[in-house]
């Protein structure tokens, strides 16, 4: 699960695995974000806390999402 601040605020940005199909749609949208395990089919968002001037990128990489698997949580 990757962080990221955005406006001042940190999120956590996370794939939920139940409904992700394994598109790639995150991976054109973010590459070094997000990579896809090829024997699950599976999407993962990376561990890294992210620069927060891919905010942009990440919000369109959660409404890109076919299967709204990719999930923006701010944290506490």
């Amino acid at each position: 699960m990757a962080e990221i601040e955005i406006n001042g605020e940190r999120y956590r940005l996370d794939v939920d695995h139940d409904l992700c199909m394994g598109t790639r749609v995150c991976i054109a949208r973010l590459p070094g974000v997000f990579t896809v395990d090829d024997d699950a089919n599976l999407s993962s968002a990376s561990g890294d806390v992210l620069d927060p001037s891919l905010a942009d990128a990440v919000r369109e990489a959660v409404g890109d999402c076919p299967q709204e698997a990719i999930r923006l949580e701010r944290l506490a």
